[in-house]
């Protein structure tokens, strides 16, 4: 007789789309680390890549009848401002690191997630996944040590901002009512690039009012806000384009369609081998010449294996009854 409850099959392709997914954040870690090389300013690379991203999801499914509802929910600028600071903040962290060190460093946002979640939530993990924490937090604390002094800070900003903005759009977006409601791919998308859209225009025109505040001399001159030339570069306008247009949007795609696919446990499972990809792709760029060639790290591996046992232990947590 047949099992009572059987599992539901998973297909081949839905493997197929994490693996690809996983290569593709490795290859939008290289993206950044040429962008670097480029000279383009951090907030105008992401924001154009982000604006491409949204205008190609929208092109492909319309903006729909709800749309200006949607733009209004709160969630969706929590959502949309947490998505676009993450980027910034990983881009800025891999001036100063490899893709496989930045990957693995953000890491740091999974135990981050369950004590956000226990703190403001009430959800009390089980003792596996503290545990599980603890060990990622063993495999990444390390890699800070070694940091040299003049990086360590800066360093150390841009990982949290990026694992805090990592789950500001998480709980954003579980607790958004459309997103919520919203049962197949497109119909995702379409909110994701409702979202993006609107806030990156937002981001945009903050970052010209304060380039006109530090013209007029109100504002003194700082790193992080663009000059006219930083928005006018022609390489950040051009990279930002393919960024935005091909890597982010596959991105956007694949990661809902991978949910659906072979589940969210699974798919978190395969993203714990991200920086294992960074690792392969940046060794590949790094010999074709598009990014410089990183010294090999002897502590990296047990790190990133160190790291993905603890992944695949709040997993199992997570997934007991």
């Amino acid at each position: 007789m047949p099992p009572a409850n059987p599992q539901p099959q998973i297909p081949v392709s839905g493997w197929i789309e994490a693996g690809i997914f996983v290569f593709a954040i490795a290859v939008l870690s290289v993206a950044y680390v040429i962008g670097h090389g480029l000279g383009a300013h951090p907030i105008a690379f992401i924001l154009y890549a982000m604006a491409v991203s949204a205008v190609v999801l929208l092109i492909a499914t319309g903006p729909g009848p709800d749309a200006r509802r949607i733009i209004l929910a709160p969630q969706s600028w929590l959502i949309g401002f947490s998505t676009i600071a993450m980027e910034i903040f990983y881009y800025l962290l891999l001036e100063r690191l490899s893709p496989a060190e930045g990957s693995l460093l953000v890491r740091l946002a999974i135990p981050l997630s369950l004590i956000i979640g226990w703190t403001l939530y009430g959800r009390a993990p089980r003792l596996v996944a503290w545990a599980g924490a603890v060990v990622i937090l063993a495999g990444i604390l390390p890699l800070l040590g070694k940091l040299p002094p003049s990086h360590r800070t800066g360093v150390i900003i841009a990982t949290l901002g990026s694992a805090l903005a990592f789950n500001l759009r998480g709980f954003a977006a579980e607790f958004h009512p459309w997103n919520r409601n919203a049962r197949t791919i497109p119909e995702k998308l379409r909110i994701t690039g409702l979202i993006v859209l609107v806030t990156s225009i937002a981001s945009l025109a903050l970052a010209g009012g304060c380039m006109l505040l530090v013209a007029q001399g109100l504002l003194p001159p700082i790193r992080i806000v663009p000059t006219a030339a930083d928005m006018l570069h022609m390489p950040t306008i051009l990279l930002g384009v393919l960024v935005g247009g091909v890597i982010l949007t596959v991105i956007a795609y694949l990661n809902l369609s991978c949910v659906v696919k072979i589940t969210t446990e699974n798919f978190s499972a395969t993203n714990a081998f991200t920086p294992v990809a960074a690792l392969l792709v940046q060794g590949a760029a790094g010999a074709l010449g598009l990014i410089p060639l990183y010294a090999p790290d002897a502590s990296l591996l047990p790190a990133m294996a160190i790291v993905i046992a603890g992944m695949f232990m709040i997993l199992y947590a997570a997934r007991r009854p």
